[in-house]
């Protein structure tokens, strides 16, 4: 079974850029580095790294995991992968820090995906004597906004209908939200959680992209933070979109984008739902009028842009 977003990887060019922006400013903290990658995660969550920051020549994404809740889920995604046509690839423990063995696709879109179970969690030193259980009990060393934990990915597809197929009828994604136009559906919200969404489908002309990761912070007042944080710190051209509510989720936003084009959510207080219950709909005329933007400034040209994806992920 499918539990959750697990980690995202993203392209940059500078190591020391990605470092000022997202440790110095924006507050990640850091679990290990090399010359090529920098391993991050937000200050609430217990896994070592939900955020990777790889060097490329480009921005974009490098792929993004979903953690499944047992080891043998692995070998029976591989097999129903097989079955589907889908080339798979199984990657030993340790290929990524702290991980497990893990199946790598490209899923029938376009997106490189990985499966995982095992995740080593953090042990938070105490300066009290021994080692706390709960990570987000060293506020003292926090910077930044800082952000939480990874709520969802945002990607485009050719056809949202043909997605669904996938993510809905082979991985039992529930669709919490969805978007109709033109007698098909233009996006759907997608998840394994009671979140509005873990994969969010968006239809793309360009086919398979990336629009952002999402990470959420505590309340609104860390979306104005995270604002205020980038201007002060002369990054106010990587504010690109908010603050503003959504209709679609109810969720409190902003949009930043880093020097390399990859987009990033801040994002809060969107609604629980349980899983079996049905979708909400809107039409075209309802979504573009309400549910992108229920109150804010309009968005701009370039937040329609995608980022690329990683096409030499297996």
């Amino acid at each position: 079974m499918i539990l959750r977003l697990g980690h995202c990887e993203l392209f940059v060019t500078d190591m020391q850029r990605a470092r000022e922006f997202y440790i110095d400013i924006l507050g990640f903290r850091e679990h290990d580095s090399d010359k090529d990658h920098i391993y991050l995660r937000g200050v609430d969550e217990f896994d070592l790294h939900t955020l990777t920051l790889t060097k490329s020549k480009t921005g974009g994404l490098g792929h993004f995991a979903l953690r499944v809740s047992d080891p043998e889920d692995l070998d029976r995604l591989e097999d129903h992968h097989k079955r589907l046509g889908v080339p798979t690839l199984m990657v030993p423990e340790g290929t990524e820090p702290g991980q497990g063995r893990a199946l790598r696709i490209v899923e029938p879109n376009g997106h490189p995906i990985e499966f995982y179970h095992a995740m080593q969690q953090v042990n938070v030193y105490n300066p009290q004597g021994g080692l706390s259980h709960l990570p987000m009990r060293a506020t003292h060393r926090d910077r930044g906004i800082p952000p939480l934990r990874i709520d969802h990915m945002n990607i485009r597809v050719a056809n949202v209908d043909q997605a669904l197929k996938y993510w809905r009828d082979e991985l039992s994604f529930s669709v919490s939200e969805y978007v109709e136009k033109d007698n098909g559906t233009f996006a759907a919200w997608t998840r394994r959680c009671q979140g509005t969404h873990d994969v969010a489908l968006v239809q793309s002309a360009s086919g398979a992209g990336l629009h952002h990761v999402a990470y959420t912070v505590q309340g609104p007042a860390e979306i104005i933070r995270t604002a205020d944080l980038l201007a002060d710190a002369g990054y106010q051209d990587a504010i690109e979109f908010g603050p503003g509510r959504h209709g679609l989720s109810n969720a409190f936003f902003l949009y930043i984008r880093d020097f390399d084009g990859n987009r990033t959510e801040i994002y809060t207080g969107d609604y629980s739902r349980d899983i079996d219950l049905p979708p909400v709909k809107w039409t075209w005329e309802e979504y573009d009028k309400r549910g992108r933007l229920w109150w804010g400034p309009s968005y701009p040209e370039r937040f329609l842009e995608v980022s690329p994806v990683n096409n030499q992920w297996i």
